[in-house]
Order: C-alpha cells, then structure tokens, then sequence
C-alpha cells in the first residue's frame, strides 16, 4: 500500500471515529437532560467560577460575558447551580452593587462526575507520547470546530 493511500485510510478511520464520538456524545447529552443532569452551559459556567482566582472572583456580568447570554438567563442558570448546592452567590467586597460566585465547599471537594473519571482510567491505557499525540488531535479538532461559521 502506498503512503499516499495509507494517509488516506487513516484519515477515514478517524473521520469515522470522531463521528462516532459524536453519535455518542449526542446520545449522552440526551440521557443527561432526561435526568436533569448539568448541561452544557452548566458545566462551562462551573469551570468559569472554578477557575477565577481569590482575588478576583466571578461576577454574574463577567460570567455573562463569558458565557455570550443574556443577565435573565445567568439569572436562571445561577438558580440552578444554587439549588444543587454548587455555588455560592455573596455579596461583592469592593462593589455593594455586585455579587461574587464561588464554588461552594461540597461541590470543591466532590468527587469528579462519572464521565470524567472514565476518561481518566481511559487515558491510563496509553503512554505518555500516545497520549500527547491524543490531545494533539484533539486539541486541533476543537479549534477546527470552532473557526466553523
């Protein structure tokens, strides 16, 4: 088989596989919703407050403008954190007409949710260069979806 061919194979095999990938994320997705799990935007709004640091804690504006949504629906989705118990909205020490968003103890000491700790005991299967190689991919396959229009 030439080396022009064998490109091309792999490259079918991986379309193949991330469409796959997608099928099943789908599915997931759908699964989650029909339990009331996070979404989507739940999930990337805690990651948002996860990672802003102790002195500058997030704000439902900069959550907002992170998220690109409008303050009704932060004001919606901070409900839903609230009422799981996952974050905390205080008052803003610098600014009585804000409020910061902290992840609230129990959601900090949590154990990661189920999907997560699979892909962990996943990711032990490969080496180290394998594994590079992985997140190489994938690292590029999120930036290609997110230059599409």
């Amino acid at each position: 088989m030439s080396s022009r061919t064998e490109t091309t194979t792999r490259a079918t095999e991986l379309v193949a596989r991330v469409d796959e990938l997608r099928r099943a994320e789908a599915q997931f997705g759908r699964r989650l919703a029909a339990v009331r799990a996070p979404n989507d935007t739940d999930r990337e709004a805690m990651r948002y407050i996860l990672d802003a640091p102790e002195d500058a804690p997030a704000t439902p504006g900069g959550l907002a403008a992170h998220l690109n949504v409008s303050t009704a629906a932060i004001t919606s989705l901070l409900r839903r954190l609230q009422e799981r118990g996952q974050i905390v909205v205080a008052p803003h020490p610098a600014d009585a007409r804000s409020k910061v968003l902290r992840p609230s103890l129990r959601d900090l000491n949590a154990q990661a949710d189920e999907l997560t700790q699979r892909i962990e005991s996943l990711a032990s299967e490969f080496t180290p260069e394998q594994t590079d190689a992985i997140t190489r991919f994938l690292r590029r396959l999120a930036e290609e979806i997110g230059d599409l229009p």
